[in-house]
């Protein structure tokens, strides 16, 4: 038991020492704040995602969903008629904007949608409702859309619904809601006051009016609406204009949700007669019977299946940045070790004379630990703010990442997780004491007779580096061994780069003291005296200048390997666009429609384009996303005027009558992601739900591909529109003579879009490729940010280092300006001695650096997203990483230098 004594003279320690202490602090508090603010950006990311999911679903337990992307809107009238389904509302979703906002329009049978969401229901009942004038219907626009009025209806009669037309009973539907509006929102109440239901304004107003929304209270603030203004809803290919008919209050959870009714969403998307899907809640007694009644091409799916599905391509993401805010935290270890390795360093003589006064072992082991406790505690709860601090602006970088590679995610706020907050701080408390074991032991151990004695202390630590080696070796021998064991594992995979990293730590040390002993002439020669002493002051000090080096190098290799993996990415998709991109010109129609698929553009294009000069041939193509047993998977369905597709690189063997196969609709392409995804193999067979229900085709080919982690399906043109019975195109790519200028092609091809009076776009090949390796480059600005973190880490490491080093050979100074050395001298000493660890550190983090970059390309980046590239490396990486070793040192040695000048001889020679 810790007695007031020790515990006093620890206190006394601490204090007398603040930039140590402080210094220490501040690693733990670094290591614990990138911790936690990569969690709660990630966990920020997962909740908005999954409070979307929960806004656009309800507690809806399944979906009605078709193969072609969109549903009649007369399934849904007979499911509610002949099935009986009371819980059921169609349902349209669209990602949309309005300002610089990004929201989903939900449009959805209000009524029955009220009776099946309690949370819709009561936020119309208190929405507040605007008073303008109603809207008049766009010129030109259709008349409102067609949903059966009886099934929509808890109070319609079933058979006059079931034998009404959609549009009639469409137009009865608004007439009878102007009718409603008309008698009840104003009534007298018993003094004779006339009363408003708001909520029955809005609500009414939404199923009356024609391009009307209702928006949540914090949205509409954020834009500067109020009731009854009219605004420009941009839907991608086009904008429409619309008024706010109602606010939803701030009780209500459907933030970034545009609701409006169904019939305006098949207006204003232009989907008259079409659903995106219907949900409904259901027993599994009524599921089976559901998903029995459904024709070919529709089925039933569980809407949990299919969000988990989504939430799924983003998993390997998050992993990826959890990984590298561990990193930091490893890196913050190392502060800690040597922070409390030169604590018992620092005080051998007084713990000597503690145990010839009687201090147990347990004791002094105890104390050292204690401290770090305390250390750790107060680095912990300045981690917590700090983090919360940074993972503000990290949250907006990981829902940027998110959108540009996944889907559209909106993450207002950073959602302070107390799990995520108590992660950080058992973590950081839990690296930091396992750190401080080492010394605790060290003290813990140590003979009366033996701990006056400094120099033997730097012997028995000499003698260890052997030893330390040994371990390190070990561990990276086990890292190697768990990658081949490891298949697919991406934990396992991360486990192991670790353990490696730990490993070469390891190594360091002896690493460090050769390095210093063989430059030692070689400083002597550049710098003399002051040079020899630099290189000797590093082997001297060896316990606290190889743990500095390590945790410097390991930053820095982290550094390194993480910009050859990305360099070696952004080559490898910059060959692999020149190789896939080879139309000169492509045109893609914007779909304001919001389904999967893309937009439409006129099938006699393809001649007028065909007939233009320039142009020598023309691809077509169609995209949209099939379901598969495991999801839905990204389709492109390709046709060439010239036979056979182009610009495939094909990874492993192939099937023998490839290209016949895919033309006569017998073999598929299928791309790496998909294949290591789904294990699957050339010669196996992929079911795809198409409009005649499940069918399985066989797989010819599979390619290399960048454009999706998820999976890619090639099919020929003809099969698609057969099997999904959608014979549209919505891309064309044009290929060009080879004197023709793509530029002067572009503006002919726009001018005669023009006059087709269509919304697309049309981009030539290079513009493309600048654009995907800008988004490329935007994707990775987080992993560049997590580094720069690390290297704070490691910053702080090195100088807590060099100032307890400065510390502790005060009196080697003070004998160095006694006998004769100046100031200036004195700093130059340091500096030159920290350019060496800076430039040890730099080497030492080449090696390791690339080993790294080798297995965050083979090993991790293969299993997180199933891309496989060659690992380029470019001198300049390797240069880049070199100086900012050495620069991480100088700058950390220059506060240290300047102290040790300025300290008196005469103060520092006299003994404690």
């Amino acid at each position: 038991m810790l007695t007031k004594s020790l515990l006093s003279a620890s206190r006394r320690y601490l204090t007398r020492h603040p930039w140590q202490t402080w210094l220490s602090i501040a690693g733990i508090a670094l290591g614990v704040a990138v911790v936690i603010a990569v969690d709660l950006a990630n966990e920020s990311a997962k909740r908005g995602f999954r409070l979307s999911v929960e806004q656009v679903t309800g507690p809806a337990t399944h979906q009605v969903i078709s193969a072609g992307g969109s549903l009649p809107e007369t399934l849904y009238a007979e499911l509610r008629l002949e099935q009986g389904l009371t819980q059921a509302t169609p349902v349209i979703d669209v990602p949309v904007r309005i300002g610089e906002r990004s929201l989903t329009l939900l449009g959805l049978d209000l009524l029955a949608a009220a009776s099946m969401r309690p949370d819709l229901r009561a936020s119309l009942n208190r929405a507040s409702a605007g008073t303008a004038a109603a809207p008049a219907s766009p010129a030109g626009s259709p008349p409102r859309a067609a949903l059966t009025e009886g099934p929509m209806h808890a109070d319609a009669d079933s058979d006059t619904g079931s034998q009404t037309s959609s549009q009639t009973s469409s137009q009865t539907s608004r007439q009878a809601a102007t009718e409603t509006s008309d008698e009840t929102l104003s009534q007298p109440n018993s003094s004779g006051e006339t009363r408003t239901s708001n909520g029955l304004v809005g609500l009414l107003r939404l199923l009356r009016d024609p391009a009307t929304l209702a928006l949540s209270r914090d949205d509409a603030a954020r834009l500067g609406l109020k009731p009854g203004d009219t605004f420009k809803l941009d839907l991608g290919a086009a904008s429409m204009p619309m008024t706010v008919a109602a606010i939803l209050p701030e009780q209500a959870n459907l933030s970034g949700l545009a609701i409006t009714d169904i019939a305006t969403a098949q207006e204003v998307l232009g989907r008259l007669g079409e659903i995106e899907r219907i949900d409904l809640i259901l027993t599994d007694a009524e599921a089976e019977r559901v998903a029995a009644a459904l024709p070919d091409g529709v089925r039933l799916e569980a809407s949990a299946q299919r969000s988990n599905a989504i939430a799924h391509m983003t998993r390997a993401f998050h992993t990826n940045l959890t990984a590298m805010s561990l990193l930091a935290m490893l890196v913050g270890a190392f502060i800690v070790y040597n922070t409390m390795t030169f604590a018992v360093l620092q005080r051998r003589p007084l713990l000597g004379t503690l145990r010839m006064l009687g201090t147990t072992r347990s004791q002094l082991f105890a104390l050292v630990l204690v401290e770090t406790l305390a250390l750790a505690l107060i680095g912990a709860l300045l981690g917590v703010l700090l983090g919360i601090a940074v993972g503000a602006g990290l949250v907006q970088l990981v829902t940027r990442t998110i959108n540009d590679i996944y889907f559209q995610l909106s993450v207002r706020s950073l959602h302070l997780a107390p799990l995520s907050l108590l992660k950080g701080i058992g973590l950081g408390l839990g690296v930091t004491l396992l750190a401080a074991l080492g010394p605790a032991l060290e003290a813990a151990r140590s003979q009366p007779r033996d701990v006056i004695r400094r120099t033997r202390v730097e012997g028995q630590a000499r003698r260890l580096l052997p030893w330390l080696a040994a371990s390190g070796v070990l561990l990276i021998l086990i890292g190697l061994g768990l990658i081949a064991l490891s298949a697919r594992s991406m934990g396992i995979g991360f486990l192991a780069l670790f353990l490696v990293i730990v490993g070469t730590a390891l190594l360091m040390p002896l690493a460090v003291h050769g390095f210093a002993s063989l430059t030692t002439p070689l400083f002597g020669h550049l710098f003399g005296t002051q040079g020899r002493l630099a290189a000797r002051g590093i082997t001297a000090s060896i316990t606290r200048s190889g743990l500095a080096v390590a945790a410097l190098a390991v930053a820095v290799s982290a550094t390194l390997g993480v910009s050859i993996m990305i360099g070696s990415f952004r080559a490898s998709v910059s060959d692999w666009l020149a190789n896939t991109l080879t139309s000169d010109i492509y045109i893609s129609a914007e779909s304001s429609s919001g389904a999967s698929r893309g937009g439409d553009l006129p099938p006699e294009l393809a001649d007028q384009l065909l007939a233009l000069p320039a142009v020598e041939a023309l691809s077509q193509g169609r995209s949209n996303r099939i379901e598969t047993r495991d999801g839905p998977v990204l389709t492109l369905a390709l046709e060439s005027s010239t036979g056979q597709p182009r610009g495939f690189r094909f990874q492993g063997p192939t099937a023998a009558d490839l290209w016949p196969g895919w033309q006569a609709g017998r073999l598929i392409l299928i791309s790496q992601p998909l294949a290591y995804r789904r294990q699957l193999q050339v010669g196996d067979d992929l079911e795809l739900f198409t409009t005649s229900g499940w069918q399985s085709f066989e797989i010819g080919a599979i390619f290399q591909d960048y454009g999706s982690d998820s999976g890619t399906l090639i099919l020929p043109r003809s099969l698609y529109a057969e099997k999904w019975d959608d014979p549209a195109v919505s891309s064309f790519g044009i290929t060009l003579a080879d004197e023709a200028d793509a530029d002067a092609v572009s503006r002919q091809v726009e001018t005669l879009l023009a006059q087709l009076d269509i919304t697309t776009s049309v981009q030539t090949n290079r513009a493309i490729r600048e654009l995907s390796l800008d988004i490329f480059d935007q994707t990775f600005t987080i992993t560049k940010v997590l580094r720069l973190l690390a290297i704070g880490v490691a910053f702080v490491g090195i100088l807590s280092a060099l100032m307890a080093l400065e510390l502790e050979r005060a009196r080697d100074y003070a004998v160095l300006r006694a006998t004769g050395m100046t100031r200036g001298q004195l700093r130059a000493l340091i500096l030159i001695q920290t350019s060496a660890m800076g430039l040890a550190a730099g080497l030492f983090a080449i090696p390791l650096g690339l080993a790294m970059g080798d297995l965050l390309i083979s090993v991790i980046n293969l299993r997180s997203f199933g891309w496989t590239m060659p690992m380029q490396v470019q001198p300049q990486t390797l240069i880049s990483g070199l100086v900012l070793a050495w620069l991480a040192a100088i700058f950390a040695g220059i506060y240290p230098a300047i102290r040790a000048a300025r300290a008196v001889p005469a103060r520092a020679l006299r003994e404690e």
